[in-house]
């Protein structure tokens, strides 16, 4: 077994090495031997002006997942339609009168899906009660909901990923991110590690994880295993390895309401605000409501940044939805996707069929996306260099998920390529712009998917990443455009 694999990672290593010494002198065709075997390609590159010499086309129009490239689309969309300033506002409303210190009636929190919303800022609103000269409220504190509508998670969003925070819940109610850090510590082999969730967070973890040794969780197929309960209730078990001191976890909150439920009785009791009636999500509080405080986001010039340049999910998607509730739609993921789709055809003049979108963030596996559809997007933001989406793209080897990417730490491509990535299960995307080695600007999209890798490739990859076939391709194929470009 030993030999058959040093033959195998020989045979890999050494068609690798032809295919990079074919960057200088042979064609982009030759570098396609490099993309794992039985994976699909779309790739595009396109001269932004006349003078440049670079243009390949090659499946563009094969529909693929976008993965987090997607986000793109999400950005420009926004950007038209929300505008540079626009913010997310979460209002504070009351409905009765005031005797004495009692309020005899109801306060309402009206939660707008403010992406970055915070423990600070709901501390603010609920001081504002208490400002008002109120430590005793007869009624209830309405949670309303009713900015977004439909499902909090997409559709084609993998059921077990639904727990950690990068499929936290796109809901109008948002707070910490809707996301709660934990730790896992492994123990000495064959005991329970120990888990660790800081007390100020309002969920309730059973942890069955067993510590095993490196080679035991390989033999035994064992791993980390997460399962969702009723409201904001975990179950770990599987287990993990002791080669690692520290587990970091990220668990996703699976009922916002709850959540934000907790917290505020949490912050209240410590206000000394007593409430004689319940903390409750409604969608429809009606009418009567007199309005006493906002609290409003950073504004989207602020928020897109973030979201391109780290790839987040949760303002992807709640983007999305506000793009259909500000136009008077329905804030759910349908609406969201026609508004979006509608927005951009206006834009650059031509049809997104036959893409299917399911979401804003890309993390669905209903997505489908030609690369020449992401290149229209491209080439119309080369042209309005200005443009947030444009600006906030993240740079090789200096910013966001591009700083550490393997194929893009080092020069030529250091500094070069400005582009958004884009990752599932058997997908890697990147699409973008790269200067060439002659000082001319080119657009590209590269998408792969369907990958699938041999037991060699995989080990050898875990040795040095650019010995992953996809990172040899990505790196090949660029510098390739680097240089005759």
């Amino acid at each position: 077994m030993k030999l058959r694999f040093f033959l195998l990672l020989c045979v890999t290593l050494a068609s690798i090495g032809g295919a990079r010494a074919d960057v200088a002198t042979g064609s982009w065709q030759s570098l396609l031997a490099l993309a794992p075997p039985g994976s699909q390609i779309g790739l595009r590159v396109e001269p932004l002006d006349h003078r440049g010499t670079v243009q390949i086309d090659y499946q563009s129009d094969l529909l693929l997942p976008p993965a987090s490239t997607l986000k793109l689309l999400t950005a420009y969309a926004a950007e038209l339609q929300l505008g540079g300033d626009f913010s997310y506002q979460t209002r504070l409303w009351r409905r009765g009168q005031q005797r004495n210190n009692r309020w005899q009636g109801d306060w309402r929190l009206e939660f707008s899906g403010a992406p970055d919303f915070s423990r600070a800022q709901l501390r603010q609103l609920l001081e504002r009660i208490k400002q008002s000269g109120t430590t005793h409220i007869s009624g209830d504190l309405l949670l309303d909901s009713s900015a977004f509508d439909g499902y909090d998670r997409g559709n084609g969003w993998p059921w077990n990923n639904l727990g950690v925070c990068y499929s936290a819940p796109a809901s109008a109610i948002i707070l910490d991110g809707n996301c709660v850090a934990a730790s896992l510590t492994p123990n000495a082999p064959g005991t329970n590690a120990r888990f660790f969730v800081p007390p100020h967070q309002p969920i309730e973890v059973d942890s069955e994880v067993t510590t095993v040794t490196l080679q035991q969780q390989q033999e035994q197929l064992c791993e980390l295993e997460m399962d969702t309960g009723p409201g904001n209730h975990y179950r770990l078990h599987g287990c993990v390895a002791n080669n690692r001191k520290i587990v970091p976890l990220n668990f996703a909150v699976n009922d916002p309401v709850a959540f934000v439920r907790d917290v505020i009785a949490e912050q209240l009791n410590d206000l000394g605000i007593q409430l004689q009636g319940t903390v409750r999500g409604v969608g429809n509080a009606g009418s009567g409501w007199q309005a006493v405080m906002q609290l409003e986001s950073a504004p989207l010039s602020q928020l897109l940044p973030r979201m391109l340049q780290d790839s987040d999910n949760l303002i992807a998607d709640s983007l999305l939805k506000t793009l259909s509730h500000q136009a008077g739609d329905p804030g759910s993921f349908r609406s969201g996707v026609r508004t979006m789709t509608s927005r951009l055809e206006d834009v650059l003049g031509q049809r997104l069929e036959p893409a299917t979108l399911a979401d804003g963030s890309g993390l669905s596996r209903d997505n489908l996306l030609q690369a020449s559809q992401l290149a229209a997007l491209l080439r119309q933001l080369a042209r309005t260099p200005e443009a947030i989406s444009y600006q906030a793209l993240a740079v090789a080897g200096e910013s966001g998920t591009l700083r550490y990417r393997s194929t893009l730490r080092a020069p030529p491509l250091r500094g070069n390529v400005r582009a958004k990535s884009g990752t599932l299960n058997g997908t890697s995307n990147l699409a973008g712009y790269i200067t060439g080695a002659s000082g001319q600007r080119y657009l590209f999209v590269l998408m792969v998917s369907g990958i699938s890798l041999s037991d060699a490739a995989r080990r050898a990859s875990w040795r040095d990443p650019l010995q992953h076939p996809v990172r040899a391709f990505e790196k090949a194929m660029l510098e390739w455009v680097y240089q005759r470009g």
